[in-house]
């Protein structure tokens, strides 16, 4: 016989068991849907990851087009070049060759045109200004979402009423300064002189003679290493050792050089060439441009913060006199891979800068 102190302790129990089964089955409710989240966002993840590739190689290959444009114009169009539109498509599909070569989410990429900006890279505020004025960068941004190339759709995650996903990833490729050297000019130069503007090597130690002359990173520095460098440069047995502006320094002489004139004369008739445009003999190189804050004679081991073009005009030796003039170049673009601060060269191999 069930008396009513056992009926209420069976409902009592029963009561218990129902409310543990529900809050089980809301439990288990959320754990499937916390991971099917986690699911979804991990293929979003890796979605992700693709488009940022894309975009890297996008950026890379439209910058290597812009390249290829400065690479078919001489000095003096490089200088007031104007994006075309022509040119810009050719960038544009660079840049779209590299998206439909890959997927991400397993969806083949197309990258809108009003997604791919073309201008000047500031390399100290690392901001892009877009302009058709003597380009230099190019940014890419790769999507899926509903502007291109579709949203990516969920597997599990709609029970949480996720059911699309928008992600984009977005890089910044320019046509940075080049990495070559032979003499140094002051960083103190650039601050009072602009492009195509006269600089003398030889004497120094004035606001002309803003630059000095260095052994690499031969120890001591002096005339007579200068020689020996500047007679295996023209035998073709010396190798210029490899300069990473704002890691490597260079030992400067910071003294007379006059007895290694001679030697950088017969390096500048062998070497140089009549320019075809103005008949005039001269030699291209590409100098280092060394941390200074004054113009005088630079001694010891310096950090090398970029380079530059300069084009040597005159180099007078014993007896005929002692002197070495030139001019350095800005905007000038030349074929290989940069690293170093902006100070008139760059090369025409993109790299990487957001």
């Amino acid at each position: 016989m069930m008396t009513k102190n056992s009926f209420g302790t069976r409902h009592g129990i029963m009561s218990k068991t129902g409310s543990v089964l529900v809050f089980s089955a809301v439990g288990l409710l959320m754990l499937v849907s916390f991971s099917a989240l986690v699911v979804d966002l991990g293929f979003a993840f890796v979605a992700r990851n693709e488009l940022h590739n894309i975009a890297d190689g996008a950026a890379l290959a439209g910058t290597r087009q812009l390249g290829v444009i400065y690479e078919a114009l001489p000095y003096s169009q490089q200088q007031t070049y104007v994006m075309s539109g022509a040119d810009r498509t050719a960038i544009i599909n660079a840049v779209n060759a590299v998206g439909s070569a890959n997927r991400a989410g397993s969806a083949s990429i197309t990258i809108n045109s009003a997604d791919v900006s073309i201008g000047q890279w500031n390399m100290a505020t690392k901001s892009l200004t877009v302009t058709a004025t003597h380009p230099d960068a190019v940014r890419v941004k790769s999507r899926r979402d509903g502007t291109a190339n579709g949203p990516i759709t969920t597997f599990l995650a709609g029970v949480m009423g996720f059911t699309v996903m928008n992600i984009s990833a977005q890089a910044t490729a320019a046509l940075t300064p080049i990495s070559s050297t032979l003499p140094g000019i002051s960083q103190q130069w650039f601050q009072a002189n602009s492009c195509n503007n006269n600089i003398q090597f030889y004497p120094t130690n004035s606001a002309i003679g803003c630059a000095g002359w260095n052994t690499f990173e031969a120890s001591p520095a002096n005339a007579s290493g200068l020689r020996s460098i500047l007679n295996g440069l023209d035998a073709g047995t010396f190798q210029t050792p490899g300069v990473t502006a704002g890691q490597t320094q260079l030992n400067f002489i910071g003294g007379n050089v006059a007895s290694a004139l001679p030697d950088l004369r017969q390096l500048f008739l062998d070497k140089g060439a009549v320019n075809p445009d103005t008949g005039v003999f001269e030699w291209k190189t590409f100098v280092a441009v060394y941390s200074g804050t004054d113009c005088s004679n630079p001694s010891g081991a310096i950090t090398i913060v970029g380079f530059a073009t300069v084009i040597i005009t005159n180099v007078l030796a014993p007896p005929a006199g002692q002197l070495i003039q030139g001019t350095v170049q800005c905007q000038l673009l030349e074929t290989g891979r940069g690293g170093g601060a902006a100070f008139g060269t760059v090369g025409t191999l993109p790299g990487l800068v957001q």
